[in-house]
């Protein structure tokens, strides 16, 4: 009994006191870390589209940034597939409510082959003496801008731990860009698996 027992506080103290781990990572080719993304290819190509419109999110989270943060990883991301119009001429044109109608006007108008909508499901942060975690999940939809037929969906996340957090909590501004740097960087890390779905020839290294 007294074997299990410093077992299990020896396991408790690896995780407690571990600086960093992420989940739903996978090491690919070129040591580069990519996850699977449960997705559906409708006609998404190498040779079609080649130019985005990233209509604004849907944030269905907690946090108001959610949506913005995501659309910017996103509108990044896709920048290597393709030229993506820039986020303030398609919030000129943009009207709200937002909606699908108003995303393909949107594209039509700034003559884009597909335009992107997505959704800010998921954002999460969570800190406890020393051990914390960040969470994000993410929806994505490409729709061809002549036709309005979907061509590929997909959805994913990503979580984090860390270790030895005790400066997080500190003040509310330490807190602030803690997080703020920490989400942000797994809105990057799904936004990279979504183009890694999409074309993973872009990512390779030559």
């Amino acid at each position: 009994m007294k074997k299990k027992f410093t077992s299990l506080l020896i396991i408790l103290s690896l995780i407690l006191f571990s600086s960093c781990g992420t989940f739903q990572r996978l090491s690919l080719k070129n040591h580069k870390t990519y996850c699977d993304v449960d997705s559906a290819n409708m006609g998404f190509s190498r040779q079609y589209p080649q130019s985005f419109t990233i209509y604004p999110f849907r944030n269905t989270t907690w946090y108001k940034e959610a949506g913005p943060r995501a659309r910017e990883a996103t509108f990044q991301a896709f920048s290597l597939i393709g030229n993506c119009t820039r986020l303030e001429e398609t919030d000129k044109r943009a009207t709200r409510p937002y909606n699908g109608s108003d995303a393909l006007r949107v594209a039509r108008e700034e003559n884009t082959d597909a335009v992107v909508l997505g959704e800010a499901i998921t954002q999460d942060h969570f800190y406890f003496f020393l051990l914390s975690y960040a969470y994000v999940k993410v929806r994505l939809a490409v729709y061809d801008t002549r036709t309005g037929k979907l061509l590929w969906k997909g959805e994913t996340w990503s979580l984090s731990t860390y270790g030895i957090t005790w400066i997080a909590p500190i003040s509310a501004i330490i807190d602030h860009y803690y997080w703020s740097r920490q989400t942000m960087d797994l809105y990057h890390r799904v936004s990279m698996d979504f183009v890694n779905d999409l074309r993973p020839d872009v990512l390779s290294v030559r």
